[in-house]
C-alpha cells in the first residue's frame, strides 16, 4: 500500500462500503446481550488474528490495549429497513414518508466509533463504542468456549466489522501521521473531552448560570462549610431530630423544580397528626417508610439501625442529607451531593439547611463556591449521563447538542452560533496518536 496514500472521508466510507459495513450494523450489536458478545468457534478464530493484525500497532495502555477511532457511513436508503419492498413500490407519498423516517433516524452522513483490543492472559476482547450510547464488546469466555451468536445477522455483522477492521489496520500502518491528523481534524466536538472557562460558557448560553433565591447566604454557607465554620454539633441524634432536617432539605428540593416548570408535590400536614410528630409524617409520606411502627423515633441506638441504605435521598436525585459522627465531636447534617447535574439543586438544599441553624456539612462545598461565583471551568464531555463531581476537577460538564440539533428557533438548548463560539474557544484534550510497533533487528 503507497505510504503517501491520502486518509480522507470517501477512502474510509470506500473500505467500508467494501465490506457492507455501516452504522446500522453497529447499532444493532450495541443492542444485544446488555452489550457484551460471546463468539467461539470461527468467530473467535476472526477475533484472535484481528487482534494479531492490532499487533502491528504500539501498546497504548495496561493489558495490550491498542485502539483507534474509524469513521463510518449511514446506511443508503435501500439498506435501511425494508426499503426495497416501499421504494419498489413507486408510491411517491409512501417513498417520501421512507425517505424522511431514514432521514430522521440517519441524520449525520458518517459517525465515529472508537475501537480497543485488549488481551489479559487467555481472556480476548474488542470493544466499541461511540462514547455515548452505543457500547459493546466482543469477547470470549473460558466457561463457555464454544459459544457462538445465535443468529445469522449477529454473525454477518461481526464479519463485516472483523472484515472492515484488518483494511483499517492496513490503512492505519501505511500512514499513521496521516490517519492521525485526520482524526485530529475531523473526530466531532461532542465526542472529544474539553473544557471551557465557567464565565465564559454562562455568558454564550445564559440558561446554563446557576440562579440562587438567597445568593449572599448560598455564598456564606458554602464558605463556612469549606472553612470548617458551623454550630456546634448535636451530642444526639434521633430518629425524630433527623426528620426535621429532612423535611426542610426535601422542601427546598421540591420548590427547586416546581420554580423550573416541574410537576412537584406540595404538603400540606394532616390536621390529625400532633405538631411534635409532624416531620416524621412528612418522611413516611415521602420515603414510604413507618418509623414509627419500627423503631424508637427517640432512640440513638435506634437511629444507627435507621440510618441504612438511601434513608436521606432526596427523590431519586442522589443528593443524599444524611447525619454523621465520625470526624466531629458530635452530630452533623451532610449535605452529600453525587451527580455533576445538581449543583444548583444542592446550593438551594444547603443554603435551606444553613438558615435553619442546622450543624452543616457540604460535601464538595469549595467546587460548588466556585459553581457559583463563576471560577469554575466547565467539563464538555460525550456523554453527562450520571456524572460524578468527582469524576474531573471541574464542578459543572456539559454534552455539546449536536450540530444538527442546534437551531435558532427557541426549540434547541443551544444556537448553531452558540455551538461555533464554544467550540472555538474551548481548550481540547488531544486525542492519543496511534503510533506502530517498532521492530527490533537482531544481527
Amino acid at each position: 500500500m503507497n505510504k503517501r496514500m491520502s486518509i480522507d472521508r470517501k477512502l474510509l466510507a470506500d473500505l467500508a462500503k467494501e465490506v457492507g459495513l455501516n452504522t446500522s450494523h453497529l447499532d444493532v450489536l450495541g443492542e444485544r446481550q446488555h452489550w457484551e458478545i460471546v463468539v467461539g468457534g470461527d468467530l473467535l478464530e476472526r477475533l484472535v488474528g484481528i487482534q494479531r493484525q492490532f499487533e502491528r500497532l504500539a501498546v497504548m495502555g495496561d493489558d495490550e490495549y491498542r485502539g483507534f477511532h474509524i469513521e463510518v457511513p449511514r446506511p443508503a436508503p435501500e439498506e435501511w429497513g425494508n426499503a426495497e419492498e416501499l421504494i419498489a413500490s413507486g408510491e411517491y407519498d409512501r417513498r417520501e414518508a421512507f425517505l424522511a423516517d431514514w432521514l430522521a433516524f440517519n441524520p449525520m452522513e458518517t459517525r465515529w466509533f472508537h475501537v480497543a483490543s485488549s488481551r489479559y492472559g487467555d481472556s480476548r476482547s474488542i470493544r466499541v463504542t461511540d462514547r455515548k450510547q452505543i457500547n459493546f464488546i466482543i469477547t470470549n469466555s473460558p466457561k463457555c468456549a464454544d459459544a457462538e451468536p445465535d443468529d445469522t445477522w449477529c454473525r454477518e455483522n461481526l464479519t463485516r466489522l472483523f472484515d472492515y477492521l484488518e483494511r483499517m489496520i492496513d490503512v492505519i500502518v501505511a500512514n499513521p501521521d496521516g490517519f492521525n491528523d485526520y482524526v485530529a481534524h475531523n473526530l466531532p466536538y461532542q465526542q472529544r473531552t474539553g473544557r471551557i472557562a465557567q464565565k465564559e460558557f454562562n455568558r454564550i448560553v445564559p440558561n446554563f448560570k446557576i440562579e440562587v433565591e438567597d445568593r449572599e447566604t448560598s455564598i456564606k454557607a458554602l464558605e463556612d462549610s469549606v472553612h470548617g465554620r458551623s454550630v456546634p454539633p448535636l451530642e444526639t441524634m434521633t430518629i425524630r431530630r433527623y426528620c426535621s432536617y429532612y423535611r426542610i432539605a426535601n422542601e427546598a428540593y421540591e420548590a427547586y423544580y416546581r420554580k423550573r416548570g416541574a410537576s412537584g408535590r406540595v404538603y400540606e400536614d394532616p390536621q390529625d397528626v400532633p405538631e411534635e410528630l409532624r416531620d416524621v409524617a412528612y418522611y413516611k409520606r415521602m420515603k414510604f417508610v413507618d418509623v414509627e411502627a419500627l423503631y424508637d423515633i427517640d432512640s440513638p441506638a435506634d437511629f444507627i439501625r435507621f440510618a441504612t441504605d438511601h434513608y436521606g435521598e432526596l427523590g431519586l436525585s442522589r443528593l443524599n442529607i444524611f447525619a454523621s459522627n465520625k470526624c466531629q465531636q458530635g452530630w452533623m447534617i451532610v449535605v452529600s451531593n453525587s451527580y455533576s447535574a445538581n449543583a444548583g439543586l444542592a446550593i438551594e438544599v444547603a443554603t435551606a439547611l444553613y438558615k435553619a441553624g442546622a450543624p452543616l456539612l457540604i460535601y464538595d462545598a469549595e467546587k460548588l463556591l466556585r459553581i457559583l461565583l463563576e471560577e469554575d471551568y466547565v467539563r464538555l464531555v460525550p456523554d453527562s449521563y450520571h456524572n460524578y463531581m468527582g469524576y474531573q476537577e471541574e464542578g459543572s460538564v456539559y454534552e455539546l447538542p449536536w450540530e444538527y440539533e442546534c437551531s435558532d428557533d427557541g426549540d434547541s438548548s443551544m444556537t448553531r452560533e452558540q455551538y461555533y463560539v464554544i467550540v472555538s474557544i474551548a481548550e481540547w484534550q488531544s486525542e492519543d496518536r496511534v503510533k506502530l510497533m517498532m521492530v527490533k533487528n537482531i544481527s
